[in-house]
């Protein structure tokens, strides 16, 4: 049992489209395990292309066709996430190296992980990277969900085991 909520961050550029992703597929995980209230989930991104709006149409979409609803509006990280998340993590390397960097500058930073670490359970910089779906056709986004959802089921066990313990 952990004696406070377990903060996670998902990461990727816009907030539209993966971060978002994850953040309500891992929700929707925990809920089903019945732990939900163990842990904060959130997202943000990189850039501030796309500051305050929806996660993009056609993720919502595919997301709803799973049954996961996206309820979220796009920000930008800031260091209070860095410093203020129990665990931060990426979508791919980009992402990792932009990560990295704030941490260098931050007391005592969240820990750093690329969400499909957690399916390959290889060294970090051989995790693969979940893409960018935004210039692709609805393939993309399909392919998106199935690693998001691969990736967060399996951080869902490992959260479920940690909690236990």
């Amino acid at each position: 049992m952990v004696d406070h909520p377990i903060r996670i961050l998902f990461v990727c550029t816009g907030n539209i489209c993966r971060s978002p992703l994850a953040q309500a597929v891992l929700q929707r995980k925990l809920i089903d395990r019945g732990i939900q209230t163990d842990f904060l989930i959130d997202s943000c991104g990189t850039a501030a292309d796309h500051l305050g709006q929806q996660a993009d149409t056609r993720m919502r979409r595919v997301a709803r066709s799973h049954g996961v609803m996206i309820d979220h509006r796009a920000r930008r990280i800031v260091a209070g996430d860095i410093t203020g998340c129990d665990l931060i993590i990426g979508m791919d390397e980009g992402h990792m190296r932009t990560l990295t960097s704030l941490a260098r500058q931050l007391p005592e930073p969240g820990e750093l992980r690329k969400l499909l670490w957690y399916v390959s359970g290889s060294a970090e910089g051989a995790a693969p990277d979940v893409p960018d779906p935004w210039y692709g056709g609805q393939e993309g986004f399909e392919r998106v969900f199935d690693l998001v959802d691969a990736g967060c089921e399996a951080l869902a066990e490992r959260l479920a085991v940690m909690r236990e313990g």
